[in-house]
């Protein structure tokens, strides 16, 4: 065979690959590999850290609907039975006691029965109202997302938060942020 005389050109060879130092499909397989390994173990870790600071709220919220619907309850069911069976008795003792007779003795029965059974709802809502102040929202959770929102925006758009607070310090009057 004969060799072919030196030219100075590059040569180029189309038909077998070339061999350079740049990244290649394998390392950009492994990074996707690593990547979706880090998401994966980044949701898990946002559950658990979700779950940690919303059960305790969600069970506070529970209890105050539960004495909500108590309250409710106890107002309707109070206003029929308790009343029936205390009015006939506040009503037998006006009867006997005063001047009023039947009809107004049980009247005036029925309106302090009512009172009653109206302040002991009254409490429990109260007592609701205080289990749903203690419902608080899932502060660590969120800063936690904000900031992973954050970083991969910045990872993915290729900024740097200290560029970005250099490039603030160097904002141009009147210019508006583009993106952001």
């Amino acid at each position: 065979m004969m060799a072919k005389p030196d030219t100075g050109a590059p040569q180029v060879n189309a038909g077998a690959p070339t061999t350079n130092d740049g990244p290649t499909l394998k390392d950009a397989g492994s990074t996707f590999q690593q990547i979706k390994a880090s998401l994966a173990e980044f949701v898990s870790k946002e559950t658990e850290l979700a779950k940690a600071e919303v059960v305790p709220a969600a069970k506070q919220a529970g209890i105050g609907s539960g004495l909500f619907a108590g309250a409710g309850i106890l107002a309707l069911h109070a206003l029929w039975m308790i009343l029936i069976a205390v009015v006939s008795a506040i009503a037998w003792l006006l009867n006997s006691v005063t001047d009023l007779g039947p009809w107004a003795s049980g009247t005036i029965a029925f309106a302090i029965t009512a009172v009653f059974s109206l302040l002991v709802a009254f409490i429990l809502v109260k007592v609701g109202q205080s289990r749903f102040k203690k419902v608080t929202k899932p502060e660590a959770t969120i800063a936690e997302a904000k900031a992973t929102l954050t970083a991969i925006s910045d990872a993915v758009s290729g900024d740097n938060p200290s560029d970005r607070a250099l490039a603030a310090q160097h904002v141009i009057p009147g210019a508006t942020a583009v993106g952001k």
